[in-house]
């Protein structure tokens, strides 16, 4: 990394923490597949003077949906599945109303098929013991949207949806035959080397090993939620949609690969007619777990995604045009504030 540069990153991001009093922060940028900055500014824990370091891993809620989104054009490479299977052809042995029968891989992934957005609440309440009971439970929740008819006609019209990404996930278990919090690590962490990658809040040995999400009350008050006493997530129902952690190398190790698939002639993964297929907007700016729109300061495209599970935020970058990688979290969950004030880094960095 270039000192100098290392030097200012630095700088930049301790003031981004003092400036939006956001509990912790983490940065990384990543340009012609090297490791550029990476700088971490704040605490843990709000108020336990316990830094946070560029080691820690982190919640990055809904980017989630872009490695699901991988898994399943991995699964396609394979000759697994096709992204215009129809949902009665991926999932035969759930009952669904007719409603469902013109709905793809496809419009799941590109937020199309007419899913509502969100589970009933009672999921929440919903944590198995094992993988196969998670898997059981997810079918269930799984088999009673689809007994309904869809929201919208399938390809119709975008709705942003967690139960979508949560039936998409569900098929790649279906096909494999295998769980797919374990298909993710084995198809998609492994082979890409992300090594901090998991699922759910970060947990150390240690109530203070790792960094822990915060919800903000009454705009400045920020609680703790602590994996050791509270679940501090949404519930594994919905892995697919939002419930990874990593570090932040990790995670822009992973966009490396994405922006890899954008103009390498070997991308990693799969071949490179499949990574354009997964960047590709679909009705809307959403293509496949990304949102791809033209920006001036970026010298062309920016593909991006950012989550939240409410206690923590991440944003995710690519800047084809810069061969640029921008990876960006906070262990805060004034969503808001930290979005301004990441957006208004990445033009720094990527003009």
């Amino acid at each position: 990394m270039d000192e100098e540069f290392q030097s200012r990153l630095e700088a930049r991001v301790a003031r981004l923490r003092d400036d939006t009093g956001l509990t912790g922060v983490v940065v990384a940028v990543m340009a012609d597949g090297q490791l550029a900055g990476l700088a971490a500014s704040g605490e843990r824990r709000r108020g336990s003077g316990i830094p946070v370091t560029v080691d820690d891993r982190w919640h990055v809620g809904s980017i989630t949906k872009s490695m699901t989104a991988t898994l399943l054009a991995v699964l396609k490479d394979d000759g697994r599945l096709s992204r215009e299977d129809a949902l009665p052809a991926l999932l035969p042995d759930i009952q669904m109303v007719g409603g469902w029968d013109a709905c793809t891989l496809h419009h799941l992934l590109t937020h199309t098929g007419g899913a509502r957005a969100n589970f009933p609440i009672r999921v929440q309440r919903v944590w198995p013991d094992t993988a196969e009971e998670l898997v059981a439970a997810r079918r269930g929740f799984i088999a009673d949207v689809l007994r309904k008819n869809p929201r919208s006609p399938s390809g119709a019209r975008f709705a942003y949806s967690n139960v979508g990404y949560t039936i998409a996930g569900h098929i790649a278990e279906t096909v494999t035959g295998t769980p797919y919090e374990a298909l993710l690590r084995e198809r998609v962490f492994a082979p890409l080397k992300l090594g901090g990658a998991g699922f759910g809040p970060p947990r150390g040995h240690t109530p203070h090993q790792e960094p822990t999400g915060h919800a903000v009350r009454l705009r400045w008050f920020r609680r703790s939620a602590d994996p050791f006493r509270t679940r501090a997530d949404n519930s594994p129902v919905m892995s697919p949609a939002g419930a990874v952690h990593m570090t932040i190398v990790d995670l822009a190790r992973f966009g490396a690969a994405h922006l890899a698939g954008e103009s390498a002639s070997s991308p990693p993964l799969m071949p490179r007619a499949a990574w354009e297929r997964l960047h590709t907007p679909f009705l809307e700016d959403y293509a496949s777990g990304w949102v791809r729109v033209e920006r001036e300061w970026a010298g062309g495209p920016v593909l991006w995604h950012n989550g939240s599970n409410t206690l923590w935020y991440a944003l995710l970058m690519l800047l084809p045009a810069r061969n640029t990688v921008l990876a960006f979290a906070t262990n805060d969950g004034a969503i808001r504030v930290a979005e301004t004030a990441f957006i208004e880094l990445a033009r720094e960095l990527g003009s």
